[in-house]
Parts: C-alpha cells; structure tokens; sequence
C-alpha cells in the first residue's frame, strides 16, 4: 500500500499540478479587459461597398426597402407575419427564375406582393438565403435568415 501511495504520490499529483497551472493560464490569456464588440449586421456599411453578411430591410411608403450587402446574390421571400403559422414554403434554389438580390442592390417590395399583407399594412418577415451547391452537386439555400420589419 505504501508503494502505491509513493507512485500516485510522485507521478499523479505532479501531472494534476501540471494541468491545473495549464488550464489557469490558457483562462487567463483568453480572459480580456472588454469582450470584443460584435459586428452590426443590420447597419450599411459607411462607404457604401459590400460588407458579407449584411442585409438591410426597412418600411418605406413605398414598401420594404432591401438591401443587399453582401458578397453574392440572395435568394428571398416575404411574408405577412399572420400567415406564417398556416403556410409551408421552401427556399426557391433554382439559378434563374427565383426572386433575387444581386450584391449591392437595393430593391422596394411592394405590400402587394408580400403574401398575406392586409391593406398594404401589418408585420412582415424577410427571409433570405444564399444558394451553395452540395455535396450531391446540386444548389441549395446555405441557411435560411430572418429579419422582421412593419409596414
């Protein structure tokens, strides 16, 4: 017993020293005064150009306002919030013939055209996408994203 108590003594409790001290200072390298900040998605880029990821949509007179600041062309629908739990839809993932924004465009959608919309008033949601192909070849909406706006 007091070999066994000498080995666990002389090999374990170093190596957990060892660990501890490791673990303590990859915390303290990681840990900073302030958090980075987070990008904001929803705002224009000052300069005008192509900013990946961005999308902006917002009420106008005219109708929701987008625009697109990304670096491909989106795919898009837009529907009157009410309709949403009574609706099935899928991504259009066809190369022409789908709604789309090219980069750097901005584009009103009428309330005439957004589904569901009652008096050209009311809650809207703005679902865009960006086609990839996948790994059957086939294009495909990469991941579906959402932004909310009232007319």
């Amino acid at each position: 017993m007091k070999n066994v108590r000498n080995v666990l003594t002389r090999r374990l409790v170093p190596a957990l020293t060892a660990g501890a001290l490791l673990v303590t200072a990859l915390t303290a390298c990681s840990d900073s005064a302030e958090p980075a900040a987070a990008p904001d998605l929803e705002a224009a880029p000052a300069s005008g150009g192509i900013w990946a990821g961005n999308v902006t949509v917002e009420p106008t007179a005219a109708g929701l306002r987008v625009g697109n600041n990304t670096e491909r062309p989106i795919g898009y629908v837009a529907f009157a919030r009410d309709i949403l739990p009574v609706i099935t839809w899928r991504p259009c993932e066809q190369p022409t013939g789908c709604p789309t924004i090219i980069q750097g465009e901005r584009r009103t959608i009428a309330p005439a055209d957004i589904p569901g919309l009652q008096n050209g008033k009311g809650d809207v949601v703005f679902y865009w996408w960006h086609l990839v192909q996948g790994r059957d070849g086939k294009l495909q909406a990469d991941s579906i994203r959402e932004v909310s706006a009232k007319l």
